[in-house]
């Protein structure tokens, strides 16, 4: 009857610790989720958002350059993403945004790691090494919340995370992941 109960535990230990392994790795795709490859559409969810928002107005620091700004303080459409360094999905998004940002004039593309204790220098290593000329910043515990109360919960999920566009006139969009740079550039060209 020993043998049995340490085979039994043996069992359950292997998918406690192979279930662990999906939730920390925590950039899992989702098999019904769209591919950018295939060329999902990109449609669009209008988001009511005050203009006093704490994600618009709290200070945040790109770490590539050290300049502060306000992600509700600029004169042409937004581009917001929330990411974790080592997300394939993100990565992905990425690619995207990469062929976004050398195409479309006129747009600002901001990366938010959620992980509130991330050093800034990985992420600007990160950045650095990967080619991206576009802001990113660590967004604050305030930020996040604020996010996540405003877009839902998957905003705290790097795989998961919509892509915001925010919008001169105050209007914001939530888009899923991964949203294509053709049709992200048409979104931009509609909404904003």
């Amino acid at each position: 009857m020993a043998d049995d109960r340490r085979f039994d535990r043996r069992q359950f230990l292997r998918g406690l610790g192979g279930g662990s392994l999906a939730v920390i790795a925590g950039c899992l795709g989702d098999e019904d989720e769209p591919d950018a490859e295939e060329g999902a559409e990109v449609d669009p969810e209008p988001v009511s958002v005050g203009a006093d928002a704490t994600w618009r107005t709290t200070e945040l620091t790109d770490v590539r350059t050290d300049e502060t700004f306000r992600l509700g303080s600029f004169d042409r459409p937004v581009v917001i993403h929330t990411f974790g360094v080592g997300c394939a999905v993100c990565h992905a998004q990425h690619s995207e945004f990469e062929s976004l940002w050398t195409t479309t004039a006129g747009v600002e593309i901001v990366d938010l790691t959620i992980d509130v204790n991330a050093e800034p220098a990985t992420i600007r290593e990160y950045a650095a090494d990967e080619g991206y000329d576009w802001r990113f910043a660590v967004a604050s515990e305030d930020v996040i919340g604020s996010l996540s109360s405003d877009y839902g919960n998957a905003i705290t999920r790097s795989s998961a995370s919509p892509v915001v566009v925010s919008c001169p006139d105050g209007q914001t969009y939530r888009l899923e992941k991964i949203a294509d740079a053709e049709a992200l550039d048409g979104v931009l060209e509609t909404t904003c």
